[in-house]
């Protein structure tokens, strides 16, 4: 289920402050324009084409901020999927609750049965879903009634395609691509600080089938390459989920192994073998302690769709660069690691190494005085100099806040820092483009 977006600051519902209508970047610094407009959600809700059953239910205070998306400038680029972790029903009551300024909720909920849409948040309101209140900002959350060790039991056909026809309106509708770039797990989204990393949400799971949800939405998972690479070599991880099955095991009461199910997850090695540890991860293991097959142990899996660059091949096996380490997967006649498009970054001449962030918020000179800005701070990892990865956008670091004084006046803060989203680990990352350049 959705997480809180770091709300300490943010999350209390406000009165949205308009600004400047149109898509155009505003400069570094404050933008403030015209009115709120928001769009009645009853409105909105009528205009979802082929809904088994739409219904509205307003999630409570406290579980998102008033805004004017996209009109304000806060542009939507991603589609975020969830899974509950509880009932359709307990899932509408627990948002719909007021909240203390720590809650949660999303724009949309999915029951499992029938494929039943209740929207929860208006389209350009501010949900806290993701645990990362910038990837909030530029969002919109869909949770799916199920639960992630037994996907397969709760992600029905009912479901899969009253959601991919929601997914479809929304792209229309905000000019959301339709590629795994932009419709994304909650599982790929980093946390703002490093302390924040271990607890960020791993749904909607290894048994989410993102091929078969891509064709549905009538879309490819990724661009393929049709010829051999002039550059760096950057594959899109296709397991064909069918023959993919994974064994998790549960350890909350015991540890037991769950029934193997068809995934999307490719599983990464310290060396080309079955033999070798799993690749670890500092957020989820102390002392380099290798990575596990339990259910919240997402340290060394990648996920269908996912773009990394090669580092390294053998007969049978692949490597990527992966969280800072190389990460081998088991590759027969290199089925899995489809040839793909996409630039790459790397550490700038000079650098050992380049911290790694969680947010693309501003420089803090960028905003006004009367507010206090949280820091963008590196989290706990970092890129090697002669490491490789693929970058998915370039953003102007941007925030939307107000002040404790005046809390129903929110502005956007726009910086000049410019930062690079890179796919890192199992999760987005983002990178300064000062300490990065380009390879083609």
């Amino acid at each position: 289920m959705s997480t809180d977006g770091g709300l300490s600051r943010r999350g209390f519902m406000l009165g949205a402050a308009g600004l400047a209508a149109g898509g155009a970047a505003p400069a570094a610094g404050l933008s403030i324009g015209s009115a709120a407009r928001p769009m009645p959600a009853e409105r909105e809700a009528a205009q979802l084409p082929n809904a088994p059953d739409f219904n509205f239910l307003r999630a409570g205070t406290g579980r998102f901020t008033a805004a004017d998306r996209p009109w304000d400038g806060i542009d939507i680029k991603y589609i975020v999927i969830h899974d509950t972790e509880a009932s359709y029903g307990d899932t509408l009551s627990f948002f719909h609750g007021a909240s203390d300024g720590a809650g949660a909720a999303t724009h949309y909920v999915i029951r499992s049965w029938d494929g039943r849409v209740t929207q929860m948040v208006p389209t350009n309101h501010i949900a806290f879903h993701t645990g990362n209140f910038w990837y909030n900002m530029h969002s919109i959350g869909i949770e799916h009634e199920g639960y992630l060790s037994h996907g397969h039991r709760w992600y029905t056909e009912a479901q899969y395609q009253s959601s991919a026809k929601l997914v479809r309106y929304l792209a229309d509708r905000f000019n959301i691509p339709l590629d795994r770039e932009h419709i994304i797990g909650h599982e790929e989204i980093p946390a703002e600080k490093a302390e924040g990393s271990a607890k960020q949400h791993y749904d909607p799971g290894p048994f989410w089938d993102w091929a078969y949800y891509f064709r549905l939405l009538d879309a490819p998972l990724y661009k393929e390459r049709d010829s051999a690479p002039d550059g760096p070599d950057v594959i899109a991880l296709m397991p064909r989920f069918a023959d993919n099955y994974h064994t998790l095991t549960d350890c909350n009461n015991g540890c037991v192994d769950l029934p193997s199910q068809a995934s999307n997850v490719v599983y990464l090695h310290t060396q080309p073998s079955d033999d070798s540890s799993l690749l670890s991860d500092p957020a989820l293991h102390t002392a380099g302690l290798p990575g596990t097959s339990q259910t919240w142990d997402w340290s060394a899996r990648a996920v269908v769709g996912q773009r990394f660059v090669v580092a390294d091949r053998t007969e049978s096996w692949t490597a990527v660069w992966f969280g800072g380490h190389k990460g081998w997967f088991h590759d027969p006649d290199h089925r899995i690691a489809a040839p793909a498009v996409g630039e790459v970054v790397t550490p700038r001449d000079g650098r050992d190494s380049i911290p790694v962030y969680g947010t693309a918020y501003p420089e803090r000179s960028a905003f006004p005085a009367h507010i206090e800005p949280d820091d963008i701070v590196p989290l706990q990892y970092r890129i090697p100099a002669g490491q490789r990865y693929v970058a998915v956008a370039i953003y102007h670091s941007d925030d939307y806040q107000g002040s404790a004084a005046h809390p129903d006046d929110r502005v956007r803060v726009v910086g000049d820092r410019q930062l690079v989203e890179i796919s890192y680990n199992h999760r987005r990352a983002f990178v300064d483009m000062d300490d990065i350049h380009y390879l083609t």
